[in-house]
C-alpha cells in the first residue's frame, strides 16, 4: 500500500484552498493527516485496502481540521485523490 506524503497532501490543500477561499490552519495537523494512509507497525500496513486507508484519511481530516474552513469538503476531495493515486 502506498503512503501519502505531507507534500502531496499540501499540494491538494493548496488547490482546494485557492478554490474555496480558505487556508491551511495547521501544517502539523496536515502532516498528521497525510501520515494516516501509509501507516505501518513493524512493516505491516495498518489498512488492508486503499479504500480503508482513504476512509481513515477523510475521518482524520474531519477530526483534526487542518484548514481554516470547509474541512468536510476537503476530507472528501483528499480521500478521492488518494484513492485515484494509490489505487
Amino acid at each position: 500500500m502506498r503512503g501519502f506524503s505531507g507534500e502531496q497532501l499540501l499540494a491538494v490543500a493548496d488547490e482546494y484552498c485557492a478554490f474555496h477561499g480558505c487556508q491551511v490552519r495547521s501544517f502539523a495537523a496536515l502532516a498528521a493527516c497525510a501520515a494516516v494512509p501509509g501507516s505501518r507497525f513493524h512493516g505491516v500496513p495498518v489498512f488492508d485496502s486503499v479504500g480503508a486507508a482513504a476512509t481513515a484519511l477523510a475521518e482524520t481530516i474531519r477530526l483534526l481540521e487542518p484548514l481554516s474552513g470547509s474541512n468536510p469538503g476537503f476530507a472528501d476531495v483528499a480521500a478521492e485523490v488518494y484513492r485515484r493515486w494509490a489505487g
